[in-house]
């Protein structure tokens, strides 16, 4: 079983509200949830590397993911973004148009994966977020990109909780890979919310635990002395003005089963505005009016 992490409950009532009437367009897609329960097609089917080149670097396996249903396994040791296409040749079905998002607009990405080794140290990390300049060429770490991320650099048992604007950090947040389980299920969330100021987003993300089989309900993580969550505020024209912002992964793991070993539940949901829940619930209630005068 597959729990919704909290915020992204509205995109239920999104996908409600898409087969009775038409919401204005807000972006090329408006997010995506890649469980890989049906076979290896539905990761060498949908994802791709630079110019659109067949993603490698994971492989598939039927019981791979949580619960033991279908998911990933990372065998990917060297700086490499995938790219969630879900039409490849064509950026219009797969990018984020920015430009078009109103003000308060939240995207939610959510990632779950298994952390193996609490002794190793070799680098691993997960990163997830956005790259800017309709190419799928730009990377995670280029100048421009938005990015939620986790990582244990090489040599160190330290893991950070980090948000990534272009080529630096924003804020990150340290704690001892000691504090995880060997074997436990966790999930990196990403929130961005675009502001009413130009080029300005806020911006939370966390670590959250799943258990040991991964289906569990998402609790955030602690690490005995503090929760493992930031946020903040950023300035970001690149990402702020794109038309067809790619969202991108990279997922490493220089050693095998030494860290990040496992990934599962791919997310990415846009969730809108607080005060577009008035406007739904009144469009919603006008539905049925008319319905039931054609009854």
């Amino acid at each position: 079983m597959k729990f919704l992490h909290p915020h992204l409950r509205p995109l239920a009532l999104l996908s409600v509200l898409g087969s009775v009437f038409a919401l204005p367009a807000q972006a090329q897609i408006l997010g995506y949830d890649v469980d890989f329960n049906g076979s290896s097609t539905t990761y060498t089917d949908n994802f791709r590397i630079a110019n659109d080149a067949a993603a490698t670097g994971f492989t598939w396996g039927a019981s791979s993911g949580t619960g033991g249903t279908g998911g990933l396994t990372v065998t990917n040791t060297g700086a490499q973004n995938l790219y969630y296409r879900p039409a490849p040749p064509d950026n219009s079905t797969s990018t984020f148009d920015f430009t078009s998002l109103a003000a308060g607009t939240t995207i939610v990405s959510t990632t779950d994966f298994v952390w193996s080794n609490i002794t190793a140290t070799d680098s691993t990390l997960l990163t997830a977020g956005f790259v800017p300049g309709n190419t799928t060429a730009n990377a995670l770490t280029s100048s421009g990109a938005l990015a939620g991320s986790l990582i244990r650099t090489g040599g160190t048992s330290t893991v950070t909780l980090r948000m990534r604007n272009g080529t630096a950090n924003a804020t990150t947040l340290d704690f001892s890979q000691s504090a995880l389980t060997a074997g436990n299920w966790y999930q990196l969330s990403y929130e961005l919310t675009k502001s009413a100021t130009a080029n300005t987003f806020s911006y939370t993300v966390s670590l959250y635990s799943l258990g040991a089989t991964g289906t569990g309900t998402p609790v955030l993580f602690n690490d005995g002395t503090k929760n493992i969550t930031i946020n903040g505020t950023l300035t970001n024209a690149s990402i702020y003005a794109d038309t067809n912002a790619f969202f991108a992964y990279d997922i490493r793991d220089t050693v095998s089963d030494t860290g990040i070993t496992r990934v599962d539940n791919f997310g990415v949901s846009v969730v809108p505005e607080p005060m577009s829940a008035p406007l739904i619930a009144a469009g919603l209630v006008g539905l049925a009016a008319f319905r039931r005068r054609r009854v």
